[in-house]
């Protein structure tokens, strides 16, 4: 499936929305983390990532079958998370302690949405949604 810049954005607030904030309450839960920082965070993703996809959007069109594998998703999350933790110490976003902001739990975050993202985005989303596969992934 090729996925229109609309559809792409739809799936992304649709998935941050349900795996991401499910993921960050029970990490806020557990480790009694600051609520706020964690719950910016996950908003900044979101919207870096709303950006992010009119980029890879353009890189897709230009591959030959014009499709984003796999491997393409796991490089671009990298990417975006590295991005994240580079503004972050280096500028700095607001409403985020930059001094105390925690990389590794961080990193143990978003490896863990990522991968929750690709087994949703791969499994779950595919049965709750099968036409929308010939909408360029948009739902609504």
């Amino acid at each position: 499936m090729t996925f229109t810049l609309f559809g792409r954005w739809q799936i992304r607030v649709l998935l941050l929305a349900t795996v991401g904030m499910l993921l960050t309450i029970s990490i806020v839960v557990r480790f009694n983390s600051i609520a706020g920082q964690s719950f910016l965070t996950l908003l900044y993703l979101g919207l870096f990532g709303l950006a992010w996809d009119f980029g890879y959007h353009q890189l897709q069109r230009l591959r030959w079958d014009g499709d984003w594998n796999g491997l393409l998703q796991f490089a671009g999350a990298i990417w975006e998370g590295l991005f994240l933790v580079t503004v972050i110490q280096a500028v700095g976003l607001p409403g985020i302690d930059r001094a105390n902001f925690n990389i590794p739990g961080f990193i143990g975050f978003y490896t863990g949405y990522c991968v929750l993202n690709s087994i949703v985005t791969h499994s779950l989303l595919r049965i709750l949604s099968p036409y929308s596969r010939f909408n360029g992934g948009q739902w609504f």
